[in-house]
């Protein structure tokens, strides 16, 4: 359902509700109980054409990033959805993947801009973390440490207004950003964050790029040229143009031949479902409750988020 759909939808809505109102006060044919549950189903079905999408586009979002690493049409269906957009609500959803799928394509002064577009006031706070934690992620590969640091900073301020579920969501990033601002002074412990943060298989080829990448970060920062480039040849095997094997392309100094770190595929794979972000969308769907109306959005305080 787009813009128009959705205006001509609750224009529909309202209609019907204004005649079933007429109808009752001066008809009397129509009892006042059947008139709130007529309303309340159009309502609840006009919400669920407007959320429900959001489920399937989640899904597909998260397999052609995680999974077929296809950025580029990742990147091509977040910006259909928000040129179509039904609600801002929705919009500023759509516009935060929209941010993440720029940011997995490389262009890193692409989804700063995108970010800073997104109208925080049209979501949850936790997805105010996510945002800040991407544009860090952004701004460390631009080697632009004021921005990374202030978005820290802001995460950490921000932390204490997250609800408490989400709390381990907002400490992962933290740990992980933290682990980077401190690379180059201590590179033990930033090795042990990304092993216990990236180090698990889940199934998902994305996790093992960016496990890959990061670590060929420390041995760079160690002076282990020939382990680094073992890391990079990993993820430039396995990344196709996802932004992990772009950066790792810089960086290789050809120490070793990259077609021998292809990876093999593992039967045994963890089936715990570690992704928090992919989480926080389909919670975010489940308890969503805004409907916005003609020129009016009715926002709430849902516990929704979406990695």
């Amino acid at each position: 359902m787009n813009r128009k759909q959705y205006l001509t939808a609750v224009i529909a809505i309202l209609a019907i509700d204004l005649a079933l109102i007429i109808t009752r006060i001066f008809i009397n044919y129509i009892d006042w109980t059947w008139i709130l549950v007529i309303v309340a189903s159009l309502y609840l079905f006009l919400k669920y054409k407007t959320t429900g999408p959001l489920q399937a586009f989640s899904t597909k979002f998260n397999m052609l990033v995680d999974y077929d690493l296809n950025v580029a049409e990742a990147k091509r269906l977040c910006q259909e959805r928000v040129d179509q957009a039904p609600t801002k609500n929705i919009k500023a959803f759509y516009m935060v993947y929209l941010g993440m799928a720029t940011y997995y394509n490389g262009d890193y002064e692409e989804a700063i801009k995108t970010f800073n577009m997104v109208d925080l006031k049209k979501l949850n706070n936790v997805y105010h973390i996510l945002i800040l934690s991407f544009i860090a992620y952004a701004a460390y590969e631009l080697e632009d440490l004021e921005t990374f640091n202030l978005s820290i900073e802001r995460i950490k301020n921000l932390e204490g207004t997250v609800n408490r579920k989400y709390l381990a969501f907002v400490g992962s990033y933290l740990q992980v950003l933290e682990a980077m601002q401190n690379l180059s002074s201590n590179p033990e412990h930033y090795k042990e964050v990304i092993e216990s943060q990236f180090s698990r298989n889940d199934g998902y080829v994305s996790t093992k790029l960016i496990y890959n990448y990061r670590m060929a970060l420390y041995y760079k920062t160690i002076n282990d040229e020939l382990e680094m480039d073992k890391c990079l040849a990993k993820v430039i095997a396995n990344g196709k143009e996802h932004h992990t094997a772009i950066q790792a392309r810089k960086l290789f100094k050809n120490n070793v031949n990259i077609e021998d770190y292809v990876f093999v595929e593992e039967v045994d794979v963890d089936e715990t479902d570690d992704n928090t972000e992919q989480e926080l969308i389909e919670t975010d769907i489940k308890e969503q409750n805004e409907i916005e109306e003609v020129e009016k959005v009715e926002e709430k305080d849902d516990e929704n988020l979406f990695k």
